[in-house]
């Protein structure tokens, strides 16, 4: 009896240090923290879509398709990929029919079925005529319905003819959420600790400074590579320089071109750099004297972008000629660049009548790289045509859109999340944009032309390539003379970080902390 106790006490010490070696070695996968430019306020998939959201959420959510990035090893490709579902097959130009991976496991640890699927692209969610999330329609609207076909497959269909349905699948509004856990704690509480299936889930969250997310050790994907990954905001560059040379910080985003010979000059840290999908825009604001398109035009053929580039930019980016990018299947290479052309500008403010009345140009610090930097040269590119620009930095988003005060632009970007027009120009330009839906003040949203809304429509509903290119360019002549806004240039986003991370940026604002994407060591 003695021996039996004796071996079963040893029995249980080699388990327990058992036990223990494997949660050291778990322990042992490093702390990942990324020094941010800004944190968002809310982690809904399609409640916050900006910049600063979805280098976050990438990693908590996953779509039924996955956009290869890396297929090409440029970050920018867009090969389409089993994500969620493991294989799916065109019905007809409405219908998609997709399997589910059986065994998905949510964050809570429940598993994945068709429900799930439903609910996330359901009407009350974020589509349809009174959603919780109106905003999300714009990327939503196209779908009719989605049925189960099983408990681990399911059926979307779209309201017209949809040649992008994969691809917009595997876009930003198509993350699938746990409808059970959103349904019991309600939206507000989900955008604090939303429930997804993606590597990485909600720890802790402290507004203003930091976001902390913890390995989901059940991924699908793999096992993460980093214990945790901790989002810290810090708004200042050289802060976020700073910290990384000391050791705070292991990855550092929204760094300058002229502070990359900075940061190379450590043996231990590198930069990696990618041009982005995404355009920072100006909006124009259709009020005052940009009431006269003639004025709007003005302010963009003054702007010279060759030199905000070269001068911010050490030339590494572009401007895109027209709104679209050479990634498009309807990429219209003969599309004509932006002008520059002061004198022409000087024309159009005589003809408008345009007498030096002031135009406040309203954007936030520390949100846009070089914003502040771009807005001092326009304001004096504006003032060589004759053009009266105030500049008015605010702190936040809010102020940049209150309605008090006058405001007649303030700065944008547009991320073209899918290579259409699809993506971007049609959403966040058309009809069911905000531009054309101005919810704080009326006075200041864009009251497009018939002609550019039809337009939009064919690009939209059309199956007909040609089709789709003819009406395409038929928007963006519209959209150019109409000028509710400009392109400015596509910005290059450099990161700089340790060198034992292996680690790719992508075109868009992901950070794809996946493990196939993310490695420790030399």
């Amino acid at each position: 009896m003695l021996r039996n106790l004796k071996t079963s006490i040893v029995m249980l010490l080699a388990l327990t240090f058992s036990a223990s070696s494997v949660t050291a070695q778990e322990d042992a996968r490093p702390d990942l923290v990324v020094a941010v430019n800004n944190l968002p306020g809310s982690l809904e998939g399609i409640e916050e879509m900006g910049n600063v959201a979805v280098r976050i959420t990438y990693s908590m959510f996953d779509s039924l398709i996955r956009r290869d990035f890396l297929a090409d090893g440029s970050g920018q490709a867009s090969e389409l990929v089993p994500g969620l579902a493991d294989s799916w097959e065109r019905v007809d130009a409405r219908t998609l029919d997709l399997n589910l991976r059986e065994g998905i496991l949510f964050h809570d640890g429940s598993e994945l079925t068709a429900d799930d699927v439903i609910f996330s692209m359901t009407s009350t969610r974020g589509q349809g005529h009174n959603p919780l999330i109106g905003g999300a329609k714009r990327y939503m609207d196209t779908i009719s319905h989605v049925i189960p076909t099983g408990k681990y497959s399911v059926r979307v269909v779209s309201k017209e003819p949809d040649v992008l349905l994969e691809q917009r699948l595997a876009g930003y509004a198509f993350w699938i959420v746990n409808a059970k856990n959103y349904l019991t704690v309600g939206k507000d509480a989900f955008a604090r600790n939303p429930v997804g299936t993606g590597p990485y889930r909600m720890d802790e969250w402290v507004d203003g400074e930091y976001i902390r997310l913890t390995a989901h050790d059940d991924y699908f994907g793999g096992k993460p590579t980093a214990k945790t990954v901790t989002f810290t905001e810090v708004p200042e560059m050289s802060a976020r320089i700073a910290g990384l040379v000391s050791g705070e910080y292991d990855i550092s985003v929204n760094i300058s071109p002229d502070q990359i010979p900075t940061v190379e000059s450590y043996d231990d840290l590198k930069v990696e750099q990618i041009v982005l999908d995404n355009t920072h825009m100006l909006v124009f604001w259709t009020v005052g004297p940009l009431e006269d398109k003639r004025v709007r035009q003005a302010l963009s053929l003054s702007i010279d972008r060759d030199l905000l580039r070269q001068a911010l930019w050490a030339d590494k980016n572009y401007t895109p000629n027209g709104h679209q990018l050479p990634s498009y299947r309807m990429y219209m290479e003969d599309y004509p660049s932006f002008e520059y052309n002061v004198e022409k500008a000087k024309v159009l403010l005589a003809e408008a009548g345009y007498d030096g009345e002031e135009i406040v140009y309203r954007f936030p610090l520390n949100y846009y790289l070089l914003s502040t930097e771009a807005a001092q040269a326009m304001q004096q590119m504006w003032k060589q045509a004759g053009l009266n620009v105030k500049l008015e930095p605010v702190e936040n988003w809010g102020q940049v859109r209150a309605v008090e005060g006058e405001g007649h632009i303030r700065p944008w970007s547009n991320t073209h999340r899918m290579p259409d027009p699809l993506g971007s120009f049609v959403p966040q330009w058309g009809v069911l944009s905000g531009i054309q839906n101005n919810s704080r003040l009326q006075e200041r949203q864009w009251d497009a032309p018939a002609a550019f809304n039809d337009a939009q429509n064919v690009i939209l509903t059309s199956t007909d390539w040609d089709e789709r290119q003819r009406a395409y360019r038929a928007a963006l002549d519209i959209w150019v003379d109409e000028a509710p806004g400009t392109m400015l240039y596509n910005p290059l986003e450099t990161y700089a970080m340790r060198k034992d991370i292996t680690w790719k940026p992508y075109g868009l604002y992901y950070m794809d902390l996946r493990p196939y994407n993310l490695l420790f060591g030399e």
